[in-house]
């Protein structure tokens, strides 16, 4: 064994560090790119995502108004202009009430239905149809039982007459 001279043993435990660094098995790259700014603004970005799909709920809440918003005017825009056609009353009304919602969003900036959307229109369209129809049918109901109970009143009082008009 041969021995070495202090400052020569000084200077390679100098260099040995830098030595083993450009050894290493990591890449030069991958040290760049993993620092303590990087790493933290990773983090920030997928934090910041989370947050956006978590907390970005508003955005989903004011399209659902805004879409039911426009199903109940297009569905009440269709309404009116086939009673003022009769001959357009064999048209479908869900196409033209879904032409009607789009037109309007697009008009005030929004984008169109999606087909989710469309759905959920044409739904909002047989609920608003099927409560028109279950009013009808209430009114009806309420106006035969007051017409009837009218039309029982009366044949009692003309009944209440011949009575009293046959009591001698």
């Amino acid at each position: 064994m041969t021995l070495v001279s202090a400052p020569v043993a000084l200077a390679t435990l100098d260099v040995a560090p830098v030595l083993l660094a450009q050894t290493s098995t990591s890449s030069v790259l991958l040290d760049a790119l993993l620092t303590p700014t990087n790493i933290t603004l990773a983090l920030g970005l997928v934090a910041g995502a989370v947050g956006l799909f978590a907390g970005g709920t508003w955005l989903t809440t004011r399209r659902k108004r805004i879409v039911a918003t426009v199903a109940f005017h297009a569905f009440h825009v269709v309404e009116d202009f086939a009673a003022m056609d009769e001959e357009e009353n064999a048209l479908d009304k869900v196409a033209k009430g879904l032409e009607v919602a789009d037109s309007w969003l697009k008009a005030n900036g929004w984008r169109p239905l999606k087909p989710w959307e469309q759905e959920a229109v044409k739904l909002e369209f047989a609920s608003i149809h099927g409560a028109q129809k279950a009013d009808v049918k209430v009114r009806a109901e309420a106006l035969e039982l007051a017409l009837g109970a009218i039309g029982s009143t009366a044949a009692l009082d003309e009944a209440a007459t011949a009575a009293v008009a046959s009591v001698p």
